[in-house]
């Protein structure tokens, strides 16, 4: 990696290009030029893993599959028995509207899905970039199922990165493509579980079944569809009240949603204005509170960032995205995507 520019030099890079109106106002910021990712991510995959599970009293073995899609669509298979695997025991599938779960024996359940990255596709730019702040140890290099990787080790699984400890840790062996190989779990200083990669396809068939993209939820025998704490309507705002963005070029308006959540009993709605960009495999998505009161992220996560205008956020790193949050004239805005120059650059051109 040596002589290399590393992924901090990438953030700072911003510049302006033609105009990308992403909102309805007048006056729109600047699309923001970027640099394109060291080494692009595999735009769709499928890994079948031997999952070792020693968390019970006895260990057991099992099949977990994975196919993904970028930047919308992941199907998580959990099947009995090693490899192949038998029987589906449970899923979990997302495409760009919905969220699928079903179990054995049941015709599951589906939620509505609000623009944002996938938890099961790692983001190697992230990882980079956290890795030169110290929030994740580089491990160094390894081999899985005939496939070069590299191992990172950090302390949970899908929350925010942060380093390991003896207690609790995450050791991942990921592609410079973005494709989990291995992933072992300690939990309360014990290995509980281990997955390891044992078949890799990065050209796997996709049908209309693979990611229900056809299924309505809901109607017509589909499962059932679950609101009860997150009303999502899709459709544009536009007005003073919302912030004005810009996305590089090559980006696209793919989804807008206003979002009306129930937090918990008894504490106030929130609402959000959640929009999604996307250009080829990547994924851009802001998220704007619109009601008063405080952001449902918390203020002291993350490192502090300059953005230009004598404005600051906090960068916050997970496996598969970088969140940049920030509040323009009194609104908190959050912006994520799965490189973290992305979500710079679209943060710095917020505004009112």
């Amino acid at each position: 990696m040596r002589g290399r520019p590393g992924p901090l030099a990438l953030l700072a890079v911003a510049a302006m290009l033609s105009l990308a109106a992403c909102d309805g106002g007048s006056d729109q910021p600047s699309a923001p030029e970027v640099a394109g990712p060291a080494a692009p991510r595999a735009a769709a995959f499928r890994v079948v893993y031997r999952i070792d599970d020693t968390a019970g009293p006895e260990a057991q073995v099992a099949t977990d599959v994975l196919q993904v899609a970028h930047p919308w669509n992941s199907r998580l298979e959990h099947r009995e028995g090693p490899p192949p695997g038998g029987a589906v025991l449970s899923s979990t599938v997302l495409n760009q509207r919905f969220t699928f779960n079903t179990a054995q024996g049941s015709t599951g359940f589906a939620t509505r899905r609000i623009p944002g990255g996938l938890a099961s596709a790692p983001s190697p730019e992230v990882l980079e970039a956290a890795a030169a702040v110290g929030l994740v140890d580089r491990m160094g290099e390894s081999t899985v199922a005939a496939e070069a990787c590299t191992r990172w080790a950090y302390r949970s699984v899908n929350k925010v990165l942060a380093k390991p400890t003896a207690e609790e840790a995450v050791e991942a062996c990921i592609t410079s493509d973005g494709i989990p190989l291995r992933e072992a779990i300690t939990l309360r200083g014990k290995l509980v579980r281990v997955a390891e990669a044992v078949q890799v396809d990065r050209n796997p068939p996709v049908t209309a079944d693979t990611f229900q993209s056809e299924v309505d939820p809901g109607n017509d025998g589909g499962p059932a569809l679950l609101e009860s704490d997150q009303l999502v309507t899709e459709g544009r705002q536009t007005g003073k009240d919302i912030v004005k963005l810009a996305v590089p070029k090559g980006f696209r308006a793919s989804r807008q949603v206003t979002v009306n959540r129930q937090p918990g009993p008894g504490a106030p709605p929130v609402a959000l204005y959640v929009q999604g960009f996307e250009a080829g495999s990547d994924l851009i998505a802001t998220e704007q509170i619109t009601t008063p009161g405080n952001p449902p992220w918390p203020a002291d996560e993350g490192q502090a960032v300059e953005l230009g205008e004598k404005r600051r956020g906090r960068i916050v790193y997970r496996t598969g995205w970088a969140e940049v949050r920030v509040t323009v004239d009194g609104k908190a805005v959050r912006v994520t995507a799965s490189r973290p120059v992305l979500a710079l650059a679209v943060a710095r051109t917020l505004t009112v």
